[in-house]
């Protein structure tokens, strides 16, 4: 058996148990050294293996930690956002709505929308029971959303997304801004320190004519989240640098 078709073995047997749920998202993988040994091949093989799947989106590589299984490389772009990518990709994943409030126009949407009152949705999300995102959503208090949140006593099924429905809130275009940022005030809310810095993305989702029918603001665990950019087909990023 060559070098090559050792690799390849160890990578099928590697993702196969990855897509029937031997190793499950966020489970770490055992060492190099462990993998060698167990496989009889060389760590230069089990380095390739592993550089296929990372490559393959199947898992991801902590500096000083390890490998891990990732999200099953659940796409964060789309319209339900970055925590929902867990939730679709599989992952053993709860969430819980921590409140509903009525509020003023955030600071952040002055220029972005006309609506002087939303309503503000914070939840969190849990893997396996620990704490990954904690989410603030700002939907315009139109009256339909109004009257959909006052007879539902909440959130259609617990979800913003079927709310929003319900409602005519249907979000055809957006942008999000990634940072990072200091926990703070929520910090209890994700057990951890105020002090500790989280992914923290933004986004505005719009209508077909343009108005703003969400905004979020998502702390996110970098332990268990990445943020992937894809360059466009000529390699260059789009947008303002």
């Amino acid at each position: 058996m060559t070098a090559y078709t050792r690799t390849e073995h160890l990578r099928h047997e590697l993702a196969e148990q990855i897509r029937n749920g031997t190793l499950k998202p966020g489970e770490r993988i055992m060492s190099e050294a462990r993998l060698a040994e167990e496989y009889q091949v060389s760590r230069g093989t089990v380095r390739r293996a592993l550089e296929q799947l990372k490559k393959a989106e199947l898992i991801e590589t902590r500096m000083g930690s390890g490998s891990y299984v990732a999200f099953n490389g659940g796409d964060m772009s789309g319209p339900d956002g970055w925590t929902s990518a867990s939730l679709r990709s599989g992952a053993p994943t709860t969430t819980e709505l921590l409140s509903i409030a009525l509020v003023g126009r955030p600071l952040a949407l002055e220029g972005e929308s006309e609506c002087e009152r939303f309503y503000e949705i914070a939840r969190r999300r849990l893997f396996r029971s620990t704490p990954v995102s904690y989410e603030v959503s700002y939907l315009p208090a139109i009256p339909a959303l109004r009257e959909v949140i006052e007879r539902m006593e909440g959130l259609v099924d617990g979800s913003i997304s079927k709310t929003m429905k319900q409602a005519g809130l249907q979000a055809a275009s957006g942008y999000m801004d990634v940072s990072a940022d200091r926990l703070g005030p929520i910090a209890q809310a994700l057990e951890k320190t105020p002090e500790t810095v989280f992914l923290l993305s933004e986004r505005h989702n719009f209508s077909d004519d343009g108005t703003l029918v969400e905004y979020v603001r998502s702390f996110l665990d970098p332990s268990h989240f990445t943020l992937h950019v894809t360059a466009g087909e000529n390699g260059g990023n789009h947008g303002d640098r």
